[in-house]
């Protein structure tokens, strides 16, 4: 039996050297057409970054791949093998996706560098408007008698809608070639802060002050009335009596803040802020109680910020300036978060062009955002105004 066995294995062993002798040459052709094919397929891999999701696994890999390829072209054009976005196109120029780690790093850029950005709801969305379903009207309660008797009516909330559309915005950075190919120079870090710079200036004043025409709608660009009962969608504003300034008198003055600062609902005080002016500010930090002390308290801290009547203060040089005789609204106070919503439509595109104005490299870098006062009871304004 074992002899049986042995010569059997000579013979297939006999039979595989002759294969081998007779087919070799072909079986290495077939190794290096698929070792070819992995290649491409590795290619087509990397072309299809941005157009799909990765596997939660290989998402830390992908970033890095698709950071390199799009720094590839932001430093020399290349685009063979970076992903072309035929979804959004500017009469015959495409424009290109950027990949998600370097998007994500823009949007961090744009809240730090934003005021209103970094207090307000963000909310991502993939199509043009979000709508919103609010309750204008709060519904009633009431605690129900022992003996379970007549349970009389309370009132229902009144529904209404309130549409956010989104609005392209862009920045047009630019820089020399010799600057691109400087590998000390880190390009990255220099597109990231260029177009997050030039966006967010544009965006900040928007959300302040934009009236809905192409751009967000600003906190400030909505009706207001002295009544805190007063139709939905109307803020409500505190004034001064003085065109673009406080009362003479310190203690009215202060006497105004501090009617701002109680007339919040207990859901928004926890939350609220101080948004004004650089000027407005200086005026404030100057008022004193009968104590010699002062209203304003500066941070202790770095990373804490200043207070005023013990809530958060944000400068925010988007909000008017006080001007002697010149009427404005240049202080808010409130909730943001609960009451400004900004949108971002998903999806940062950038285009390389290195024609239109030699010898620099121009980048066109655009989003899609908005924004809207979504609860007319969590912000106030302080009118100086007569």
């Amino acid at each position: 039996m074992n002899k049986e066995i042995n010569d059997a294995i000579s013979e297939l062993d006999k039979n595989l050297d002759e294969f081998m002798k007779n087919n070799g040459k072909e079986l290495n052709e077939m190794k290096a057409n698929m070792v070819k094919y992995e290649d491409d397929r590795a290619l087509r891999s990397m072309e299809n970054f941005g157009r799909k999701s990765l596997p939660l696994s290989e998402n830390l890999q992908g970033d890095s791949c698709q950071k390199s390829t799009f720094m590839d072209y932001i430093r020399n054009g290349s685009e063979e093998i970076f992903h072309k976005s035929l979804s959004e196109r500017r009469g015959e120029e495409g424009a290109y996706l950027v990949p998600h780690a370097i998007s994500k790093l823009i949007y961090n850029r744009l809240e730090f560098l934003s005021p209103i950005r970094s207090i307000a709801k963000v909310v991502r969305i993939s199509t043009n408007a979000i709508d919103l379903l609010v309750d204008s009207k709060d519904a009633d309660a009431s605690w129900v008698a022992a003996d379970h008797g007549n349970l009389a009516e309370t009132n229902s909330p009144e529904i209404k809608k309130i549409q956010i559309p989104v609005h392209e915005i862009f920045a047009k950075p630019k820089a020399s070639q010799r600057l691109l190919d400087d590998a000390q120079i880190n390009a990255e870090e220099w597109l990231i802060e260029k177009i997050a710079e030039k966006i967010s200036a544009l965006e900040n004043a928007a959300f302040v002050s934009g009236n809905d025409n192409n751009r967000p709608k600003g906190f400030l660009a909505y009706e207001s009335k002295a009544c805190s009962e007063r139709e939905f969608g109307k803020l409500q504003h505190f004034s001064t009596g003085v065109d673009g300034n406080f009362p003479e008198n310190t203690n009215n003055a202060m006497d105004i803040l501090i009617d701002m600062s109680c007339s919040l609902r207990p859901m928004y005080v926890k939350n609220a802020k101080w948004v004004m002016s650089r000027s407005a500010l200086a005026k404030i930090r100057k008022f004193r109680t009968e104590d010699g002390s002062s209203i304003w308290q500066p941070a202790i801290a770095a990373a804490s910020p200043s207070t005023l009547l013990g809530y958060p203060v944000i400068i925010d040089d988007d909000m008017p300036p006080l001007e002697t005789g010149k009427a404005s609204t240049s202080l808010a106070f409130g909730d943001f978060y609960a009451g400004y919503q900004i949108v971002d439509r998903q999806g940062l595109k950038i285009m390389r062009d290195p024609y239109t104005a030699k010898p620099f490299v121009e980048f066109y870098a655009s989003k899609r955002t908005g924004g809207a006062v979504v609860d007319f009871d969590a912000i106030k304004l302080l009118k100086f105004a007569a």
